[in-house]
Protein backbone atom coordinates (compact mmCIF):
# COMPACT_ATOMS: atom_id res chain seq x y z
CA UNK A 1 0.00 0.00 0.00
CA UNK A 2 1.12 3.52 -0.92
CA UNK A 3 -0.04 7.34 0.20
CA UNK A 4 -0.86 9.61 -2.39
CA UNK A 5 1.28 11.29 -4.84
CA UNK A 6 3.85 9.01 -4.08
CA UNK A 7 2.96 5.30 -5.54
CA UNK A 8 6.40 4.00 -5.68
CA UNK A 9 7.05 0.93 -7.73
CA UNK A 10 10.56 -0.54 -6.93
CA UNK A 11 12.38 -3.17 -8.55
CA UNK A 12 12.55 -6.86 -6.51
CA UNK A 13 15.99 -7.02 -7.14
CA UNK A 14 17.17 -3.58 -6.98
CA UNK A 15 14.37 -1.93 -4.46
CA UNK A 16 16.19 1.62 -4.56
CA UNK A 17 15.20 4.81 -6.70
CA UNK A 18 16.61 8.49 -6.71
CA UNK A 19 15.68 11.95 -7.45
CA UNK A 20 15.75 15.41 -7.24
CA UNK A 21 12.94 17.91 -5.92
CA UNK A 22 13.10 21.61 -6.84
CA UNK A 23 10.67 22.41 -4.20
CA UNK A 24 8.63 24.55 -6.10
CA UNK A 25 5.04 22.92 -5.02
CA UNK A 26 4.00 21.62 -2.11
CA UNK A 27 3.31 17.87 -1.56
CA UNK A 28 0.41 16.68 0.23
CA UNK A 29 0.12 14.36 3.23
CA UNK A 30 1.26 10.62 2.40
CA UNK A 31 3.15 7.54 3.45
CA UNK A 32 4.52 4.60 2.00
CA UNK A 33 6.69 1.49 3.26
CA UNK A 34 10.04 2.89 1.46
CA UNK A 35 12.28 4.41 3.65
CA UNK A 36 12.71 8.13 2.91
CA UNK A 37 16.21 10.04 2.95
CA UNK A 38 15.98 13.85 1.89
CA UNK A 39 19.34 15.46 1.19
CA UNK A 40 18.49 19.50 1.08
CA UNK A 41 21.07 20.30 -1.29
CA UNK A 42 20.07 23.89 -1.33
CA UNK A 43 17.32 26.33 0.24
CA UNK A 44 15.43 25.66 2.82
CA UNK A 45 12.81 23.02 3.20
CA UNK A 46 9.60 22.72 5.81
CA UNK A 47 8.46 19.16 6.07
CA UNK A 48 6.28 17.37 8.18
CA UNK A 49 6.36 13.88 10.09
CA UNK A 50 3.33 13.11 11.62
CA UNK A 51 3.09 15.81 13.93
CA UNK A 52 6.35 17.36 14.06
CA UNK A 53 7.17 19.53 11.86
CA UNK A 54 11.11 20.63 10.47
CA UNK A 55 12.58 23.40 9.19
CA UNK A 56 15.17 21.98 7.04
CA UNK A 57 18.62 24.23 5.87
CA UNK A 58 20.88 23.64 3.39
CA UNK A 59 22.81 20.17 4.09
CA UNK A 60 20.45 19.29 6.73
CA UNK A 61 19.44 15.40 6.39
CA UNK A 62 16.47 13.72 7.10
CA UNK A 63 14.71 10.24 7.87
CA UNK A 64 11.37 9.14 6.89
CA UNK A 65 10.84 5.78 8.46
CA UNK A 66 8.33 3.62 6.24
CA UNK A 67 5.00 4.07 7.07
CA UNK A 68 5.43 7.47 8.10
CA UNK A 69 3.31 9.92 7.72
CA UNK A 70 4.63 13.11 5.73
CA UNK A 71 4.34 16.21 3.48
CA UNK A 72 6.58 19.09 2.14
CA UNK A 73 5.71 22.66 2.04
CA UNK A 74 7.90 24.83 -0.59
CA UNK A 75 9.43 27.97 0.91
CA UNK A 76 9.73 31.45 -0.21
CA UNK A 77 13.18 30.67 -1.24
CA UNK A 78 14.18 28.30 -3.87
CA UNK A 79 15.10 24.59 -2.53
CA UNK A 80 16.64 21.59 -4.01
CA UNK A 81 16.10 18.30 -2.32
CA UNK A 82 17.84 14.71 -3.30
CA UNK A 83 15.30 12.24 -2.32
CA UNK A 84 16.54 8.74 -1.72
CA UNK A 85 13.96 5.87 -1.37
CA UNK A 86 14.97 2.23 -0.87
CA UNK A 87 12.86 -0.69 1.17
CA UNK A 88 14.69 -2.49 3.83
CA UNK A 89 14.55 -5.71 1.65
CA UNK A 90 17.86 -4.54 -0.08
CA UNK A 91 19.68 -5.72 2.93
CA UNK A 92 17.78 -9.05 3.46
CA UNK A 93 20.28 -11.46 1.74
CA UNK A 94 23.20 -10.19 3.97
CA UNK A 95 21.24 -10.29 7.35
CA UNK A 96 19.58 -13.72 6.91
CA UNK A 97 20.01 -15.46 9.92
CA UNK A 98 21.98 -12.69 11.77
CA UNK A 99 21.22 -11.10 14.98
CA UNK A 100 21.26 -7.45 13.29
CA UNK A 101 18.58 -8.53 10.63
CA UNK A 102 15.60 -7.97 13.85
CA UNK A 103 17.75 -4.60 14.50
CA UNK A 104 18.01 -3.28 11.38
CA UNK A 105 14.16 -2.95 10.00
CA UNK A 106 13.10 -1.74 13.54
CA UNK A 107 15.90 0.79 13.04
CA UNK A 108 15.15 2.11 9.73
CA UNK A 109 11.15 2.89 11.10
CA UNK A 110 12.19 6.36 13.26
CA UNK A 111 12.74 9.53 11.86
CA UNK A 112 15.87 11.42 12.89
CA UNK A 113 16.74 14.86 11.66
CA UNK A 114 20.32 15.86 11.28
CA UNK A 115 21.94 19.13 11.10
CA UNK A 116 25.44 20.27 9.88
CA UNK A 117 28.11 20.16 12.53
CA UNK A 118 27.62 16.74 14.63
CA UNK A 119 29.64 13.73 13.85
CA UNK A 120 26.67 11.38 13.24
CA UNK A 121 25.48 13.94 9.99
CA UNK A 122 29.20 14.15 8.43
CA UNK A 123 29.38 10.23 8.20
CA UNK A 124 25.85 10.09 6.91
CA UNK A 125 26.40 13.03 4.13
CA UNK A 126 29.60 11.06 3.20
CA UNK A 127 27.78 8.28 1.98
CA UNK A 128 25.03 10.01 0.33
CA UNK A 129 26.88 12.48 -1.89
CA UNK A 130 28.59 9.20 -2.73
CA UNK A 131 25.16 7.74 -4.09
CA UNK A 132 24.01 10.59 -5.45
CA UNK A 133 27.53 10.41 -7.29
CA UNK A 134 27.11 6.68 -8.23
CA UNK A 135 23.49 7.19 -9.44
CA UNK A 136 23.61 10.30 -11.57
CA UNK A 137 26.77 8.18 -13.56
CA UNK A 138 25.18 4.70 -13.80
CA UNK A 139 28.67 3.23 -14.26
CA UNK A 140 29.26 -0.83 -14.69
CA UNK A 141 28.83 -1.91 -10.85
CA UNK A 142 26.96 1.35 -9.61
CA UNK A 143 24.50 -0.82 -8.01
CA UNK A 144 26.64 -2.77 -5.96
CA UNK A 145 28.44 0.24 -4.57
CA UNK A 146 24.89 2.20 -3.71
CA UNK A 147 23.99 -1.09 -1.70
CA UNK A 148 27.41 -1.26 0.06
CA UNK A 149 26.99 2.77 0.84
CA UNK A 150 23.43 1.70 2.17
CA UNK A 151 24.71 -1.09 4.55
CA UNK A 152 27.96 1.90 5.73
CA UNK A 153 24.16 3.92 6.44
CA UNK A 154 22.74 1.23 8.81
CA UNK A 155 25.91 0.34 10.26
CA UNK A 156 26.24 4.00 11.41
CA UNK A 157 22.85 3.99 12.56
CA UNK A 158 23.07 0.94 14.29
CA UNK A 159 26.16 2.61 16.24
CA UNK A 160 25.12 5.51 17.30
CA UNK A 161 21.50 6.66 16.94
CA UNK A 162 19.54 5.01 20.02
CA UNK A 163 17.00 2.59 19.17
CA UNK A 164 13.14 1.97 19.93
CA UNK A 165 11.85 -0.80 21.43
CA UNK A 166 8.24 -1.73 19.47
CA UNK A 167 6.22 -4.23 21.36
CA UNK A 168 3.61 -6.54 19.39
CA UNK A 169 0.98 -4.49 20.41
CA UNK A 170 2.47 -1.43 19.19
CA UNK A 171 3.18 -3.21 16.29
CA UNK A 172 -0.41 -3.99 15.81
CA UNK A 173 -1.90 -0.34 16.73
CA UNK A 174 0.49 0.95 13.85
CA UNK A 175 -0.61 -1.14 11.44
CA UNK A 176 -4.23 -0.57 12.13
CA UNK A 177 -3.79 3.25 12.32
CA UNK A 178 -1.65 3.16 8.94
CA UNK A 179 -4.78 0.94 7.76
CA UNK A 180 -7.47 4.08 8.79
CA UNK A 181 -5.25 6.76 7.35
CA UNK A 182 -4.42 4.98 3.67
CA UNK A 183 -8.42 4.45 3.76
CA UNK A 184 -8.79 8.12 3.63
CA UNK A 185 -6.33 9.42 1.87
CA UNK A 186 -7.97 6.80 -0.73
CA UNK A 187 -10.86 7.90 -0.33
CA UNK A 188 -9.99 11.60 -1.04
CA UNK A 189 -8.38 10.33 -4.12
CA UNK A 190 -11.28 8.70 -5.31
CA UNK A 191 -13.77 11.77 -4.41
CA UNK A 192 -11.91 14.88 -4.44
CA UNK A 193 -14.00 16.05 -7.88
CA UNK A 194 -17.54 15.68 -5.19
CA UNK A 195 -18.60 17.25 -2.51
CA UNK A 196 -16.79 15.08 0.83
CA UNK A 197 -19.20 15.26 3.60
CA UNK A 198 -17.27 14.76 6.86
CA UNK A 199 -19.80 12.30 7.76
CA UNK A 200 -19.30 10.42 4.74
CA UNK A 201 -15.54 10.07 5.36
CA UNK A 202 -15.87 9.69 9.23
CA UNK A 203 -18.14 6.43 8.38
CA UNK A 204 -15.95 4.69 5.94
CA UNK A 205 -13.34 4.08 8.67
CA UNK A 206 -15.58 3.38 11.28
CA UNK A 207 -15.51 6.81 13.21
CA UNK A 208 -17.25 9.59 14.33
CA UNK A 209 -17.47 12.97 13.11
CA UNK A 210 -15.87 14.05 16.06
CA UNK A 211 -13.29 11.41 16.31
CA UNK A 212 -12.49 11.54 13.06
CA UNK A 213 -11.38 14.65 13.26
CA UNK A 214 -9.45 14.35 16.57
CA UNK A 215 -7.63 11.26 14.73
CA UNK A 216 -6.73 12.90 11.41
CA UNK A 217 -5.34 16.26 13.20
CA UNK A 218 -3.48 13.84 15.70
CA UNK A 219 -1.57 11.92 12.99
CA UNK A 220 -1.42 14.39 10.20
CA UNK A 221 -1.19 18.23 12.42
CA UNK A 222 -3.35 19.85 9.98
CA UNK A 223 -6.95 19.41 9.89
CA UNK A 224 -8.56 17.29 7.57
CA UNK A 225 -10.15 20.73 5.44
CA UNK A 226 -6.73 21.94 5.28
CA UNK A 227 -5.43 18.15 3.72
CA UNK A 228 -8.43 18.38 1.55
CA UNK A 229 -7.68 21.43 0.03
CA UNK A 230 -4.22 21.10 -0.31
CA UNK A 231 -4.68 17.69 -2.50
CA UNK A 232 -7.29 19.57 -4.90
CA UNK A 233 -5.00 22.80 -5.47
CA UNK A 234 -2.24 20.32 -6.13
CA UNK A 235 -4.38 18.57 -8.71
CA UNK A 236 -5.36 21.53 -9.84
CA UNK A 237 -1.72 22.60 -10.08
CA UNK A 238 -1.40 19.82 -12.57
CA UNK A 239 -4.40 20.24 -15.07
CA UNK A 240 -3.65 24.06 -15.53
CA UNK A 241 -0.34 22.76 -17.04
CA UNK A 242 -1.46 19.80 -18.55
CA UNK A 243 -5.13 20.47 -19.62
CA UNK A 244 -6.45 22.68 -22.12
CA UNK A 245 -9.67 23.66 -19.82
CA UNK A 246 -10.54 27.07 -18.53
CA UNK A 247 -9.68 28.03 -15.10
CA UNK A 248 -13.89 27.63 -13.96
CA UNK A 249 -13.60 24.04 -15.84
CA UNK A 250 -10.82 22.94 -13.74
CA UNK A 251 -12.46 24.90 -10.37
CA UNK A 252 -15.20 22.71 -10.75
CA UNK A 253 -13.43 19.49 -11.99
CA UNK A 254 -11.13 19.35 -8.97
CA UNK A 255 -13.44 19.86 -6.48
CA UNK A 256 -13.88 23.72 -5.96
CA UNK A 257 -18.23 24.94 -6.24
CA UNK A 258 -16.80 28.18 -5.74
CA UNK A 259 -14.29 30.29 -8.55
CA UNK A 260 -13.97 32.74 -6.00
CA UNK A 261 -12.71 30.68 -3.08
CA UNK A 262 -10.79 28.40 -5.53
CA UNK A 263 -8.56 31.37 -6.81
CA UNK A 264 -8.46 32.82 -3.03
CA UNK A 265 -7.46 29.53 -2.23
CA UNK A 266 -4.47 29.16 -4.89
CA UNK A 267 -2.92 32.17 -4.38
CA UNK A 268 -2.22 31.23 -0.57
CA UNK A 269 -1.15 28.23 -1.21
CA UNK A 270 0.34 28.18 -4.38
CA UNK A 271 1.90 32.03 -3.97
CA UNK A 272 0.20 32.99 -7.43
CA UNK A 273 -3.22 33.51 -9.13
CA UNK A 274 -4.19 29.90 -11.46
CA UNK A 275 -3.40 32.53 -14.73
CA UNK A 276 -0.38 33.44 -13.57
CA UNK A 277 0.79 30.04 -13.03
CA UNK A 278 -0.12 28.91 -16.26
CA UNK A 279 1.62 31.79 -17.99
CA UNK A 280 4.96 31.33 -15.94
CA UNK A 281 4.99 27.43 -16.71
CA UNK A 282 3.24 26.09 -19.55
CA UNK A 283 5.44 25.43 -22.54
Amino acid sequence: MHGSFEKTVLESEFPFRLFFNDGYSNTPHHWHEDIEIIYLVEGTLKACINRDTYNLKQGDILIIGGGEIHCFFKEKNFSNRAVIQFRTSIYDNFLSGTKDAKIIKPMWNQSIHLTMGNEIHALMERHINEIINEYSKAEEGYKLIIKARLYDLAGILLRYIPKQAYSSEDLSREKERLKKMDSVFQYVDSNYQEHIDLDDISKSIGFSKYYFTKFFKENTGVTFLDYLNNYRIKKAEWRIIEEDETIAEIAYNCGFNSIKTFNRLFKNIVGCTPMKYRRDNKN
